[in-house]
């Protein structure tokens, strides 16, 4: 983590190009096949990078004090999963970017198999496996045309390259399905809430914390970099897609009685928001993007946290089992609120930075997506407000006969969350001016 800032700190935001770059030669000389894989920072890598630093500390945080079987085992799937992310969000490579892609999807996977519950956790990891092979067998079309055209899968190459309009609608056709099944965009989101609620609560920290964000990114990096013109003109189908998805999940949060099932159908919605955010064509818009990738990471993060710390000592997940927490767990009630109002994009947060920034951006671009936007943000309101109240206030219910606030680790992981949330949200340049260069590059593309 220290690394990573310091390499924030020594990062040139005017360079458009990788930074920090060695090169590792995958080739077989010996048969001159040289095959030099660049690998490099960029800011919107690099802000992911030390997101997912973020969440994997905390995912050892969260339950360090408590009674684990098989710790180890599970230290060494979120260890993989760090170690992936940080090979997908630096490498300049296509080939490498795919197998990260989906190599990533394995130890979640694992986590769903050998956590889930007996009943469930066949299906979910069945919905998971189903939805993301149909998603690479579609990006692995992709990468063959791109190939067929090019001859090269280097990303620094591939920029310099110029598409035919008909060739960036059919290869945006075939990237875009695979990156809004990894978001995922409605109706793509079955597969879910039945993961989250299957996973352990460190398999859904980094599913909603980060490992969703590989589709948003990758709608950056391949789609709106590379076919521009395919991204416009998919437009009226992406804006109906996150229109559906905004008011839909957000209406299904609110009717929902698992608390992980609520949580999961946000960051269906919010990963929706984001995709508006993307495809806005303004620098407004993809900005605000940006920062609601490592806004809604950070939060939902929390909540998964808060989640998994009541079922920890209770073993139930569904809200009408609790009530009146408040009075036993002022420290847990405390981060629990605070994550609670960035979720709706409470000000002084950096959710309320992203959304507004966004809908700065949809005013210019279309009102009538602005229009459903605001809807989604009223619906947040409703559900987040909704979900505290039952868990924090009313009476205690009968079959909490021992309330126990939070651990040491346990404040730390989740206080660090709300900490951060509160500081970028009143200081969000600290983020937003290492972000400028690239973001202006991608929106020009976009416009050109």
């Amino acid at each position: 983590m220290c690394s990573l800032l310091s390499y924030w700190v020594l990062f040139n935001k005017l360079i458009l190009n990788p930074q920090f770059e060695f090169f590792i030669n995958l080739g077989i000389p010996t048969m001159n096949w040289n095959w030099v894989v660049v690998f490099g920072f960029r800011s919107i890598g690099m802000f992911l990078c030390i997101l997912t630093c973020f969440l994997a500390n905390m995912c050892f945080l969260i339950n360090y004090e408590t009674e684990r079987k098989e710790r180890n085992f599970l230290n060494m799937l979120v260890w993989c999963v760090q170690l992936i992310l940080f090979v997908f969000f630096t490498t300049e490579d296509l080939i490498i970017f795919f197998s990260m892609f989906e190599l990533s999807l394995v130890p979640i996977f694992i986590m769903i198999l050998k956590w889930g519950s007996a009943t469930r956790r066949a299906l979910a990891s069945y919905y998971f496996f189903l939805f993301t092979s149909a998603g690479a067998i579609l990006m692995l079309v992709g990468i063959f045309l791109l190939i067929m055209s090019t001859n090269t899968t280097n990303f620094i190459l591939l920029e310099l390259y110029h598409f035919s309009e008909v060739k960036q609608i059919i290869m945006f056709f075939f990237f875009f399905w695979a990156f809004a099944i990894k978001i995922p965009l409605f109706p793509f989101h079955l597969w879910l809430p039945l993961a989250h609620v299957e996973a352990n609560t460190e398999g859904s920290i980094l599913l909603a914390g980060i490992l969703l964000k590989l589709g948003g990114y990758g709608l950056i990096k391949v789609c709106v970099n590379l076919f521009p013109y395919g991204c416009y003109y998919f437009l009226p189908m992406i804006f109906c897609m996150c229109a559906f998805g905004i008011v839909h999940c957000s209406m299904c949060a609110i009717v929902q009685e698992d608390m992980k099932a609520l949580i999961a159908y946000s960051s269906v919605s919010h990963m929706s928001f984001v995709v508006l955010g993307i495809v806005s064509q303004n620098v407004f818009g993809l900005t605000g993007a940006v920062l609601l990738m490592g806004a809604h990471g950070l939060v939902s993060s929390g909540l998964f946290g808060c989640v998994g710390i009541l079922y920890e000592r209770y073993h139930v997940r569904q809200i009408d089992y609790y009530g009146g927490l408040i009075i036993g767990m002022p420290l847990f009630g405390t981060c629990f609120l605070i994550t609670t109002i960035a979720n709706f994009g409470f000000p002084l947060t950096l959710n309320f930075v992203a959304e507004f920034i966004i809908l700065l951006g949809l005013v210019h671009f279309n009102l009538f997506m602005y229009f459903f936007a605001s809807i989604g943000l009223f619906l947040a309101l409703i559900y987040s407000i909704l979900l505290f109240n039952k868990v924090m206030y009313g009476n205690t219910k009968r079959f909490i006969a021992h309330i126990l606030d939070v651990r040491k680790s346990e404040f730390y992981a989740i206080g660090l969350v709300c900490i951060y949330s509160l500081i970028l949200g009143c200081y969000p340049n600290i983020i937003i001016d290492y972000l400028a260069g690239e973001i202006n590059y991608y929106s020009i593309k976009k416009l050109c």
